[in-house]
């Protein structure tokens, strides 16, 4: 299906993202999933903008979106997304809009749930000649908004449970999902399992004891790690008994640099998540630096270790982070997060190996408290905002 975009204004170039060149037009693949008749009135289709990182997608998925299907009760819902995630809609929307490949570049200009992409915005705009379209940013304010029952008002305030009003002291309020994790993470839209024959076909394609390896290589923030160190890594998870596959969208996953290790990101059928999700579920556990993929383990209630900053996970201004957040929405099984700061890392990366290497130990004892490494800036600090995290949030 073409889109064809508004033509753009001077005023629509943002200042840090001239590089984008301006489309003319976008295509899609249409996926219906069920025999529901489309309305031919179009205040009655609700399109839904899917356009922002994975880890905040995921969220979306599993409770923003929920929130909006019941808002809007009985309209025909359409998400509009990226390539190769229609099965996060499949449960869940009547149709989904998957963009076309050679346009995944459009994914340097998301920002958590909000997007910076001239392109992006142009497509959203147009999509108003279908039906009555929900911005991508909007998702984000299920996140960290609040909304009154008793007079409509709406504020943001995701750092703590809030229990009344703003605006009129009302108790009649649905609260922030980022304020209120524990409390909506029972109530999660869960992505459904991959089908026996999808599990079973991944089967043989891991080598028992499996691990996935996903393998940062995006433009936006930065915080990729070398090749170099990855060969080492792969070198030390086979002496450790386990054999590695690389994972990820080749749009934003480094190409694997051994040879003999199965690198999935490369293949054609990876951009079949239903897959992805099968290939994790057969593998012991998960392995990621400073990226969302750890979303794909959690959300199949499968460990996995992530290697992330503190400041993402604990702690951001006076209140808790919103990484933290996230992860504790999205994961249904073990995790072990280990706190190191990037630029530390990337010049110590044999005491990030070191770390790596007994975080996994500690996962093999079943021990998944979070690991504070001396890769970040002050650890005693971090331990603080560790022990305020926690309190806060429980």
């Amino acid at each position: 299906m073409p889109l064809a975009l508004y033509n753009p204004k001077q005023s629509d170039t943002h200042p840090n993202h001239k590089d984008e060149k301006v489309l003319e037009s976008a295509k899609f693949t249409v996926y219906k999933f069920n025999s529901r008749i489309k309305p031919i009135r179009k205040d009655r289709i609700l399109i839904i903008g899917c356009f922002s990182e994975f880890g905040c997608e995921t969220v979306g998925v599993t409770y923003a979106i929920p929130r909006l299907i019941k808002r809007f009760p009985g309209m025909y819902i359409i998400a509009m997304g990226w390539y190769g995630r229609d099965y996060l809609y499949r449960n869940l929307v009547d149709e989904f809009w998957e963009i076309d490949a050679n346009l995944m570049n459009l994914r340097n200009y998301t920002f958590a749930f909000h997007h910076k992409s001239i392109n992006l915005r142009h497509i959203e705009e147009c999509a108003s000649k279908h039906g009555t379209v929900v911005p991508t940013e909007v998702l984000g304010k299920y996140a960290v908004g609040n909304t009154c029952k008793t007079c409509g008002a709406f504020w943001n305030e995701w750092r703590k449970t809030t229990k009344n009003c703003a605006r009129c002291g009302s108790t009649n309020i649905v609260n922030s999902l980022f304020g209120s994790a524990e409390k909506y993470r029972k109530t999660a839209k869960r992505i459904p399992f991959p089908s026996k024959d999808k599990f079973e076909w991944a089967k043989n394609v891991v080598t028992e004891p499996a691990v996935a390896i996903f393998a940062r290589g995006r433009k936006t923030y930065g915080r990729n790690l070398t090749p170099e160190f990855y060969v080492k890594l792969i070198q030390m998870v086979r002496k450790m008994g386990y054999h590695p596959i690389w994972m990820g969208e080749k749009q934003s996953t480094q190409p694997c640099p051994v040879p003999d290790v199965f690198d999935f990101s490369r293949c054609e059928e990876s951009r079949d998540l239903e897959k992805t999700f099968a290939i994790v579920q057969n593998c012991k556990f998960t392995i990621q630096y400073w990226t969302a993929s750890s979303r794909i383990a959690g959300l199949m209630g499968v460990p996995f270790l992530l290697f992330e900053s503190p400041e993402q996970i604990y702690c951001s201004g006076f209140g808790p982070a919103q990484e933290g957040r996230r992860l504790e929405l999205t994961s249904f099984g073990e995790k072990k997060v280990c706190l190191a700061h990037y630029l530390k890392s990337v010049k110590e990366q044999d005491k990030l190996l070191y770390y790596t290497k007994e975080a996994i130990l500690e996962m093999e004892q079943g021990i998944y408290t979070d690991m504070i490494t001396d890769l970040v800036k002050d650890q005693e600090a971090v331990q603080i905002l560790k022990t305020e995290y926690y309190k806060m949030v429980n």
